[in-house]
């Protein structure tokens, strides 16, 4: 086991504790809303995105303590898109992680104003936070957070989903929508160390490299259990992309081309890291973390 690995649960108690401190600590216009944005936060969640920036953050000799404020915020923005999804308007989901969806359990009303006041909740933790650098670093960083889940990431990718309904798309329409929609969040967690300190443009491309193969890879895998029926390990019923006749990859281009296509997304994302040798052994375990699903 590695050392990042025997970290994990030390890792993913701080990001817990970090969140509930930032929930707690945000004045509340109602009790409802303030259980709405909990519920949604702190219900199992496997923390992949913030322990990435954990990763990232050892693999170029960033003290984790001063990501975590970073990272956790990134984990309420997963959060509020995970709202959003599940919408009736969207995704239309009831299940997640399990449990009921934020709108089953408190309307559709509340659930759209909980994932409004936790992306607003992230950008305000985020500007609030202690930063080694300067400002116009922290601002640059905060910037390129915010890309990542606007027109040019996250949204632009979901609306792009939403319109694949009923398509037959390609490998690469597929691959894009992927990674707008979960790649471009996940690759902001992996890069956002990169702001810390002076990087080598190698090395801030290895990087991007890196997170650009193993988000597309995170999302295909995703749909591999969907497919292949496992309701326990994704927490939400695995009929979802099919009932929808969404451009889900093992839809499109079968089960085992899926496989083949995430091992070699694997491969080259390890195959990217080369050049930080076994300083990325915590990036390393992520992404096998990612492709197994074991944490």
């Amino acid at each position: 086991m590695t050392l990042f690995k025997k970290k994990i649960p030390e890792f993913k108690k701080s990001i817990d504790d970090h969140l509930m401190m930032i929930l707690s600590g945000s004045e509340q216009s109602s009790k409802e809303l303030s259980q709405a944005m909990e519920y949604s936060v702190m219900n199992g969640g496997k923390r992949i995105r913030p322990l990435m920036m954990l990763a990232s953050a050892m693999t170029i000799d960033i003290k984790t303590e001063d990501v975590i404020p970073f990272a956790t915020a990134i984990e309420l923005l997963h959060s509020f898109s995970l709202i959003h999804d599940d919408l009736p308007c969207m995704d239309d989901d009831s299940m997640r992680r399990g449990q009921p969806t934020t709108h089953i359990k408190f309307g559709e009303a509340t659930a759209t104003l909980a994932a409004d006041s936790l992306q607003s909740l992230a950008f305000e933790s985020m500007a609030k936070a202690k930063f080694p650098k300067s400002k116009s670093a922290q601002l640059d960083l905060i910037s390129m957070i915010a890309k990542s889940i606007g027109s040019a990431g996250m949204a632009g990718g979901q609306s792009l989903d939403l319109d694949s309904e009923n398509k037959k798309l390609d490998p690469s329409s597929v691959e894009n929508i992927y990674m707008l929609k979960t790649g471009k969040l996940l690759q902001a967690a992996i890069l956002a160390p990169t702001y810390f300190r002076e990087l080598s443009k190698k090395e801030v491309l290895a990087l991007m490299g890196f997170s650009e193969s193993i988000g597309v890879a995170f999302q295909i895998q995703d749909d591999l259990i969907e497919a292949e029926g496992d309701e326990n390990m994704i927490g939400k019923s695995v009929e979802s992309d099919k009932s929808k006749n969404k451009a889900a990859y093992p839809i499109l281009f079968g089960v085992n081309e899926s496989k083949k296509r995430v091992k070699k997304l694997y491969e080259s994302a390890c195959s990217s890291l080369k050049v930080f040798g076994e300083s990325s052994n915590a990036l390393r375990e992520m992404a096998k973390i990612i492709i197994h699903r074991k944490l």
